[in-house]
């Protein structure tokens, strides 16, 4: 329902095998002044935008039965209960119409990471720091094409658990390299996440809503 973008079966196949593996690389990074740049961009097709938790959480069940993550996102002072997420501008505002002309209230919202607050006790775990990211995000990519391979039927059950084990796979292996920091609580939320996930029946909803749960350590992990 909410499919927009495929990557290659070749790029597919190569980023499951840099997962499973957890092969931590750094793109487009630097540090300076106390703070870490890590360059990324999402756009999330939302549902509605509340201020609070408890309407956030009543509207999220709702998205669900429309075939949406109905993942609640923190961002600021409000919280936006999610129906999917991409990575062009273009394919949020497309899904993002489709659901307006189905008389579903919907809008787009943009996040942008760059500087991260890194104190004087983190700078020696940089390069750490920012293996993580490239990874999450990897991991999140990962997660977003599966969902849209289950849509479109060209993944059974059986595929899309692989994706999830991959997913498990590549949160366990950061775990053991961060086993007490910034990152570690947010991690084994995600690794529980796909525990989950393994038990029943797998819909695209929920690779969508794992992978707004890995994007949102992205953008909310405090590095200080």
């Amino acid at each position: 329902m909410f499919k927009v973008r495929n990557i290659s079966a070749f790029t597919f196949s190569a980023l499951c095998a840099v997962i499973t593996t957890v092969i931590i690389c750094v793109c487009a990074v630097s540090c300076s002044g106390g703070q870490m740049s890590y360059k990324s961009q999402y756009y999330f097709v939302c549902y509605r935008i509340t201020d609070n938790t408890v309407s956030a959480s009543s509207l999220s069940s709702t998205v669900s039965s429309y075939g949406g993550a109905g993942y609640i996102l923190h961002h600021k002072k409000n919280y936006y209960v999610t129906v999917s997420c991409y990575y062009q501008k273009r394919d949020a505002e497309t899904v993002c119409e489709s659901l307006k002309k189905r008389d579903l209230e919907c809008s787009v919202l943009e996040i942008e990471t760059n500087k991260y607050k890194l104190k004087n006790s983190a700078k020696k775990d940089l390069q750490l720091f920012l293996g993580n990211l490239n990874t999450l995000n990897s991991l999140s990519l990962l997660a977003y094409e599966g969902a849209n391979k289950l849509d479109t039927g060209e993944f059974s059950q059986n595929k899309a658990k692989e994706i999830i084990y991959s997913v498990q796979n590549g949160i366990k292996g950061l775990l053991k390299s961060n086993e007490s920091n910034c990152f570690t609580n947010g991690l084994n939320k995600i690794y529980a996440e796909c525990e989950d996930k393994q038990r029943g029946f797998l819909m695209s909803k929920d690779l969508r809503y794992l992978q707004i749960a890995i994007v949102d350590l992205i953008i909310n992990v405090k590095t200080f």
